[in-house]
């Protein structure tokens, strides 16, 4: 017999389960009770079934919007060739979204199996906030929002995973045009100073409370703000873009509150400087 218990009152809340078996020896009759605190492993199972019901959402929307602007561009490939251009827009800019999505799956398998791993080669930096840029732009078009990118004119060239650090700078790109209403602004400014480049994400978006600021890093976590303005999310962006930059020597850091929107910054050590 198997009996789930919750544990609850002055303690902390959990889940007790018993096991109970009988056991005979000769004329004799015992039974072996085994008691297990198994609260852990149900947050990690809830957490689980969270995730993948989030990510099958993820993952549904941009190919549901590919199927449906296909069809159209069928339809309309003859007849008009300017609804047929947006529709091959609107495909490009979902299955860059699709892929960004099995990108964060992907990433956290390989963080959970410990082979999560970087590459490291030259990255033209200036080049790839340019790609970040355009990547971007009809979102925030859609959203009517402000997006600004403050940059110097001369960026270094980093070793380091152009991959992994494109997700990282998508990541916080997006999260950041996510969570700002309409009308808000975002701004992307990058900096360079005593061996560390930086890029800061900030935005005029719902912000984050102090007793989330550190938990947003954590696998699956939703800011309750964030779950209440029904922002739909995996809660795997900020984890991964964390322990991308932590491989390449340098972090994440966040500051922010509520309503007054948040900066998340990423900061890599610079390896080369360009010429």
């Amino acid at each position: 017999v198997v009996i789930e218990v919750e544990r609850g009152g002055s303690a902390a809340t959990g889940l007790l389960k018993f096991t109970i078996t009988a056991l005979r020896h000769e004329d004799s009759q015992y039974a072996l009770v085994t008691m297990e605190d198994v609260t852990q492993q149900r947050v990690a199972q809830e957490a689980m079934n969270s995730f993948l019901a989030k990510a099958a959402h993820e993952l549904r929307t941009p190919l549901t919007n590919i199927r449906l602007f296909v069809e159209e561009a069928l339809e309309q490939c003859e007849r008009d060739i300017a609804a047929t251009s947006k529709s091959l827009n609107v495909i490009n800019e979902e299955a860059q979204r699709l892929e960004r999505t099995v990108g964060e799956v992907l990433s956290a398998s390989q963080i959970e199996a410990g082979s999560f791993g970087i590459r490291r080669d030259d990255i033209h930096v200036d080049a790839l906030l340019e790609q970040l840029k355009a990547d971007h732009e009809a979102q925030a078009r859609d959203k009517k929002i402000t997006l600004e990118f403050n940059l110097p004119p001369k960026l270094p060239i980093l070793q380091a995973d152009r991959d992994k650090i494109a997700l990282t700078l998508h990541n916080l790109v997006g999260n950041a045009l996510k969570y700002t209403p309409e009308g808000g602004r975002v701004t992307v400014t990058a900096a360079v100073e005593k061996g560390q480049m930086s890029v800061a994400v900030s935005d005029t978006g719902i912000g984050i409370g102090p007793e989330d600021v550190e938990k947003v890093f954590e696998k699956f976590y939703r800011c309750q703000n964030a779950v209440d303005s029904n922002i739909k999310g995996s809660g795997l962006g900020l984890p991964i873009a964390r322990e991308v930059a932590r491989l390449h020597g340098g972090d994440v850091t966040v500051e922010s509150e509520p309503g007054s929107g948040s900066t998340f910054t990423l900061t890599l050590p610079v390896a080369t400087e360009s010429t």
